[in-house]
Parts: C-alpha cells; sequence; structure tokens
C-alpha cells in the first residue's frame, strides 16, 4: 500500500438519474484520467469506503468509481431489486461517464454484485486478465454450509435476511439504525470479533476506523433500507448461474480472515470456470483491502505479470 499521497477528494455525491428516475450517487477516488474500475461497497457501507483505496489508485494509475447501492448512502433505494439489476444500473452510470469498457471490483458484500456484473455485462468489461476482482469476497450463503462456516456473531445477523421482512425491518430499522446512525463507532467491536493481528494492525491505523465508521453512518441513513434489501439477497439465491460466467476472475483473500472465511473464497473459484484465487497467510478481512490495494489494481488493469 501506499504510505504518502495526496488526501482523498470530496467525497460528497455526484447524482445520476437513472431511466427509472431513481437517483444513483456516487464518488471518485485515485487519477481522474486513470483506467476506469467500478468500486462496489462492503455489507452495510457506503461509496466511501473506496477513499481507503485513494493513494493506491493514484499510484496504479486507477480511475476508481464507487456508487452507493440502492438505498445507501445518498441513493434512492429499489425496495424489489435483485442482484441481477445492479448490472443494469452500472451500465447507465458507465454510459452517463462515456465509458465503453471498465473493470470492476467488489469488496466483501460487493462481491456478489461484481459477479453480477461479470454475469450480466460481459461485454463492458475489459478483455485483460481479471477485468473482475473479488476482495475477501462473501459467499453464497443460501446455502448451509456456506453460512455455517461463518463466525456466530456474523451468522445469527445474517440469519435475519431469511426471515419475514417485517423482522429484518424490526431488528435493523428504527432504534437500531438511529443509533447506529449517529454513533458508528458502537460497530467498531464487531469488526474486532475474531479478527487476526493483520486486520487489528491496519485498524489501528491512520484514519481507516473513521472511514468505516462513517460508510456505516452512511448506511444506516434512512432507516437502512439497503442494507435490508441486502440482507435478504444475500441469503436467498442469488440468479447467478456461476458456469455461464466465463470472464476471468481474479480473487483475493487472507487465509485468517475471521469476517468472511477463506472456505467462501475456495468455494467461487471452484464454481466460476475461469477463476484464480490468491490466498494471503496471515491476512484478514480489513488488510488485504488495504495492505495489497496498489497491487490488486495493477493486476485488475492487466499491469502485472503475475
Amino acid at each position: 500500500m501506499t504510505d504518502t499521497a495526496p488526501g482523498p477528494p470530496d467525497d460528497g455525491p455526484h447524482d445520476l438519474r437513472l431511466p427509472d428516475g431513481r437517483r444513483l450517487a456516487y464518488a471518485e477516488y485515485g487519477a481522474p484520467d486513470g483506467a476506469p474500475v467500478l468500486y462496489f461497497h462492503g455489507f452495510p457501507s457506503s461509496r466511501r469506503e473506496a477513499g481507503l483505496m485513494h493513494a493506491d489508485a493514484l499510484a496504479a494509475g486507477a480511475r476508481i468509481i464507487a456508487p452507493d447501492r440502492p438505498g445507501y448512502g445518498d441513493s434512492d433505494d429499489a425496495p424489489e431489486r435483485q442482484l441481477a439489476d445492479w448490472a443494469n444500473d452500472c451500465a447507465a452510470l458507465a454510459t452517463a461517464l462515456a465509458l465503453k469498457r471498465f473493470a470492476v471490483i467488489g469488496v466483501s458484500g460487493g462481491g456478489p454484485y461484481a459477479l453480477a456484473c461479470a454475469r450480466f455485462l460481459p461485454e463492458r468489461l475489459p478483455g485483460q486478465l481479471a477485468g473482475c476482482t473479488l476482495v475477501c469476497p462473501l459467499g453464497a450463503i443460501y446455502r448451509d454450509d456456506q453460512l455455517q462456516q461463518m463466525n456466530p456473531a456474523a451468522r445469527t445477523s445474517l440469519l435475519v435476511g431469511r426471515q419475514p421482512a417485517w423482522l429484518a425491518s424490526l431488528v435493523y430499522g428504527g432504534p437500531t439504525t438511529a443509533v447506529l446512525a449517529h454513533w458508528p463507532d458502537l460497530v467498531e467491536r464487531f469488526r474486532h470479533i475474531g479478527a487476526p493481528p493483520a486486520d487489528l494492525g491496519v485498524l489501528a491505523a491512520g484514519d481507516t476506523a473513521a472511514i468505516l465508521n462513517r460508510t456505516i453512518a452512511d448506511a444506516m441513513q434512512r432507516g437502512a433500507p439497503g442494507a435490508r434489501r441486502d440482507l435478504a439477497l444475500y441469503t436467498h439465491d442469488w440468479g447467478i448461474d456461476f458456469g455461464q460466467i466465463h470472464a476471468p476472475i481474479r480473487i483475493w483473500h487472507g487465509q485468517a480472515d475471521g469476517t468472511v472465511p477463506i472456505e467462501h473464497a475456495r468455494w467461487l473459484a471452484a464454481q466460476l470456470p475461469d477463476a484464480d484465487l490468491v490466498e494471503l497467510p496471515g491476512e484478514g478481512h480489513y488488510s488485504v483491502p488495504i495492505r495489497y490495494a496498489q497491487q490488486i489494481l495493477e493486476e485488475l488493469l492487466g499491469q502485472s505479470s503475475r
């Protein structure tokens, strides 16, 4: 990871009106004239998460375009959205920005959305090695074997997505979201559950925790409709035929990840026709996208011979 670089730009949202009238908010980081990369944030989070890669994107010559998913941050909600619908939103965003092709990167809970683009927008991805990259991706937790591999706290939280919608609204609506929106640092203790030393180190350094806390506040505003919808989508069939994803996929995952276990990445790699899994010993859920950001971006853009 780059140690010194100009600070991130203003992450106030740019606005796009989608064909159905919804507002899609996004921010840009890295090199303004660099190779375009659409960055898909984790769960629950927002576009500001991509600010953690700003310095490394500058070094790699990457233009990071980070949209808020519907119902997150400043993007309008889409209550009935499916994973496949995200590909349509991204196509509209790319067209508005005059991007013929773009790479995609999905971090943690953004992984399924990157796969949706690889499945439904293959013609928009670049032809280089791994124009789609997953970083510590959430696996197919609609399968019991994948869900059971997660730590008990994460498993309990995600299981709400399998319950009736009113229960998710009760647990993650009203008072809960109001408290987290105003005091997002309360989530910090959960980041430390099962966290290896590599994660504890990056979480304590610089402004990492402050940026992540702000993304929690973004996700919780307006009652967290995007996060609640994600819970339902993650825990039910994604509607993505992995065997039909022929774009090359690069997966990066820490072997010591205590949030999303390495088994998720191994399972995904085994399902995808053209996947390359990079396992990093001793690394965790937060250390991989922060410590390896420049290398990840360089390989995503075909700048490395690895």
